[in-house]
């Protein structure tokens, strides 16, 4: 059990965890509005998005208006500027939406600060979040930002979780993770030494969220951030 080891870190994912995971309504209306915007058909595209996963998650299509232009011309559409702008606004608008502090994350986050406690950040994103996290007020509150649309790394391979590890300059049997379980990202954190935690609000409709590869996850779990304190062993260690 974490809370029977020194632990001198605190790893977390991002969306289902410090801010919502978006709703599955919205999500859906993400893919409409931005089809309806470029003029191509909503299954056709919402299947190209899903094919473009992994290029997304890892950077290699460029940002968000490359990603897009590289979704229709498998589509065979030209989008003209205004097409593509209003796309993007429709994604944006979703964004806006969701991307907040969940409950007690800016206070947890000051917590784990004063109590000297390093922070890292690993988060399975399409290249739009880094600079929706710098924007927010978290945006200083985390010691280590592990995006992997900038890093070129996915969970739950175990590579995303030991270059967090790196630059935090501690082992991975001293990190709790937190995570909401997309991306089987609780198996991934366990299987390099980490000791991770499941987050998820009980008031959860089920099926009513975006959890892409969520896991069935047996280990331990809180309700919310708040519970973070109670699950460490006190302050750093030397």
């Amino acid at each position: 059990m974490a809370a029977r080891v020194m632990l001198r870190a605190v790893v977390f994912d991002l969306f289902g965890t410090l801010v919502p995971e978006f709703p599955l309504v919205d999500w859906e209306r993400m893919h409409e509005g931005m089809a309806t915007a470029l003029g191509v058909e909503v299954d056709a595209f919402r299947a190209e998005w899903n094919a473009t996963m992994f290029e997304r998650q890892t950077g290699r299509l460029g940002d968000m208006e490359a990603n897009v232009r590289a979704i229709c011309a498998r589509l065979g559409a030209e989008p003209s500027a205004e097409r593509l702008a209003a796309a993007m606004e429709a994604r944006a608008e979703i964004y806006r939406g969701n991307f907040r502090p969940q409950p007690g994350a800016v206070e947890t986050l000051g917590w784990l600060r004063e109590h000297g406690y390093a922070t890292a950040l690993v988060s399975m994103c399409a290249p739009d979040a880094p600079a929706l996290w710098r924007a927010s007020a978290m945006g200083d509150l985390i010691d280590v930002l592990v995006f992997s649309s900038e890093v070129g790394m996915r969970k739950p391979d175990a590579e995303i979780y030991l270059h967090a590890a790196d630059r935090l300059d501690v082992d991975p049997s001293s990190c709790l993770y937190v995570g909401d379980g997309s991306y089987r990202e609780l198996s991934g954190a366990a299987a390099v030494g980490m000791h991770p935690v499941l987050i998820r609000d009980p008031s959860e409709r089920a099926g009513a969220i975006h959890r892409p590869h969520a896991e069935d996850w047996r280990g331990p779990a809180i309700d919310s951030l708040a519970e973070i304190p109670a699950l460490l062993s006190g302050p750093r260690g030397p």
